[in-house]
């Protein structure tokens, strides 16, 4: 009995001794165990949980403290449906511009009246322009909130998607990504949506999923290498045929649009130039509307401490796009008679 209860500690020693000797060489090799990391602690929490979406804006107004001493507080008002504020009134058409896309379209780190949504609004003032951006969102989320959202709308006339080259790891949910919004989530799970491709099957939708999140993962080396063990498994494949994805859920996005009597417009924002040349030659192939609207994002170009574009770059961009729009009758006029590429 005594060689037993021996046996049993020894073996309990010997895991014991195991698990503290891994834990020191991660430690030394430079690993270390799970950490949040937050730009703006002090900041309101701006999203909520979907159960389709994995997320989305919360109702309600926001200040957000600066992201630099030599900054100013940051005034983010997001309405009923998600969209966030273009206007400082209320306007009475039933004329809807549809702006989606991620951070840069809705205007993460900056004010309300900095976004270029607003700025088109502001040169489109009988038009409603409705903006839909979501912070972390890509392609295909975009496409669930268009789903979601056109039907409820009186009378959409044109689709804008701000896309950043980002959007295509995100499409797929891979895994560094979904390690990304997981650091920044202040602790809540982030679900995550996503798309793969198939021969047989084409697109096909997935429901959202999260972060592999073990117990002891902050104070654990051994255990954040689990977690990013298994996720880089389960994932491996994915980022492969993010860019064949990306195209076939933007030909959803074109799809549906028409479905609603809207045209749908591709506005390339943060691109390189291999990437802005191969989705410029898929649209053109695909006829899809299309407006190269990159440019560079010097350091002048960003928000001081945080690192998203700033209000002059989204000024840029209000007129990159407003230029390639044209006048508000010709806008209008779209649902017969569509628009040419730009640029």
């Amino acid at each position: 009995m005594k060689t037993k209860i021996f046996s049993i500690i020894l073996i309990f020693l010997s895991v014991g001794f195991s698990v503290v000797l891994c834990e020191a060489l991660l430690r030394l090799t430079s690993h270390t165990p799970w950490i949040y990391e937050r730009k703006n602690a002090n900041g309101p929490t701006t999203h909520e949980l979907d159960p389709v979406l994995g997320w989305k804006n919360k109702e309600g107004k926001y200040v957000v403290p600066a992201y630099d001493s030599s900054g100013q507080d940051i005034h983010i008002t997001f309405l009923d449906q998600g969209q966030r504020l273009t206007k400082a009134k209320e306007t009475a058409s039933n004329k809807e511009v549809v702006i989606v896309g991620g951070s840069v379209t809705q205007g993460w780190a900056i004010n309300d009246n900095e976004t270029y949504p607003w700025k088109i609004q502001k040169q489109y003032p009988s038009l409603n322009v409705l903006n839909y951006g979501t912070g972390g969102y890509g392609s295909y989320q975009s496409l669930l909130v268009l789903e979601k959202e056109l039907p409820r709308l009186i009378s959409p006339i044109t689709v804008l998607y701000g896309f950043i080259q980002h959007h295509e790891v995100r499409n797929v949910s891979s895994g560094e990504w979904l390690k990304e919004l997981s650091r920044h989530s202040r602790g809540d799970l982030v679900f995550l949506p996503y798309v793969t491709f198939e021969e047989n099957n084409g697109l096909v939708r997935h429901a959202p999923e999260r972060y592999l999140a073990l117990p002891f993962r902050e104070s654990s080396a051994t255990i954040a290498l689990i977690e990013r063990a298994y996720m880089k498994i389960k994932t491996k494949n994915r980022n492969y045929k993010k860019r064949l994805v990306t195209e076939q859920v933007l030909l959803e996005m074109n799809r549906i649009t028409e479905q609603y009597g809207a045209r749908f417009v591709l506005a390339l924002l943060v691109v390189d130039q291999e990437t802005k040349s191969h989705y410029m030659s898929f649209c053109q192939t695909h006829n899809i509307r299309y407006m190269d609207c990159a440019y560079p994002l010097t350091p002048e170009m960003k928000v001081v401490g945080e690192g998203h574009p700033n209000g002059r770059m989204n000024s840029l961009w209000a007129e990159c796009i407003a230029n390639a729009l044209g006048e508000q009758a010709e806008i209008q006029k779209w649902s017969n008679q569509g628009m040419q590429p730009t640029r």
